[in-house]
């Protein structure tokens, strides 16, 4: 016997505020859970990286790391910070509070570095693997945490101005189109 149950559908769901955070930040650009119910955010104007409590204080900054833009939560206390001009996404351990990754195989430590990062990108993450938005090609690029390009995604039929990315339990990749788009496509 198959007991299917009722797909659930995003028209469907109901939004609850479950509580503000007062981040005492300007120009955020970038958020993400971390386990436990802590966030970080990314501030955009101050170049660093704020990471807070689940009831809402302050547990420390990460400051002078370069341009932030957005961030996401890797797994193993590291998060993704896609990092404005620079054209970089800084993989930073979380307990050590500085900008490396550090290779389970040789205990290399390095950032991961891609030339072709515009400075807006938005970044998400999925098992061993890193998705990040370039707007201006309107593009999604997939790549390892060493940088290696694993694919590229353009099809301007589909995709333009991306300025939103996540990734849901099943590998899908999300996207939020431009803000002056005035309808959505999801893939």
């Amino acid at each position: 016997m198959v007991i299917s149950l009722p797909a659930r559908h995003i028209d469907n769901l109901t939004l609850t505020l479950q509580k503000r955070i007062s981040t005492n930040m300007s120009n955020v650009k970038g958020c993400s859970m971390l386990p436990g119910g802590s966030m970080v955010f990314s501030c955009y104007s101050k170049s660093k990286i704020g990471v807070f409590r689940s009831d809402g204080s302050e547990n420390f900054e990460i400051n002078n790391i370069g341009d932030t833009f957005d961030v996401v939560y890797t797994g193993d206390d590291t998060i993704a910070v896609t990092s404005g001009e620079s054209c970089n996404i800084n993989i930073i351990d979380l307990k050590k509070k500085g900008p490396k990754m550090i290779s389970l195989r040789d205990e290399s430590v390095t950032n991961v570095t891609n030339k072709t990062i515009p400075w807006q990108a938005h970044v998400t993450t999925f098992g061993d693997k890193l998705f990040y938005t370039n707007d201006i090609k309107h593009r999604v690029t997939c790549c390892d945490f060493h940088g290696n390009i694993l694919w590229k995604f353009c099809d301007t039929s589909v995709l333009r101005e991306p300025c939103g990315i996540s990734v849901d339990n099943d590998g899908n990749v999300l996207l939020r189109p431009s803000y002056w788009q005035c309808c959505c496509h999801f893939t």
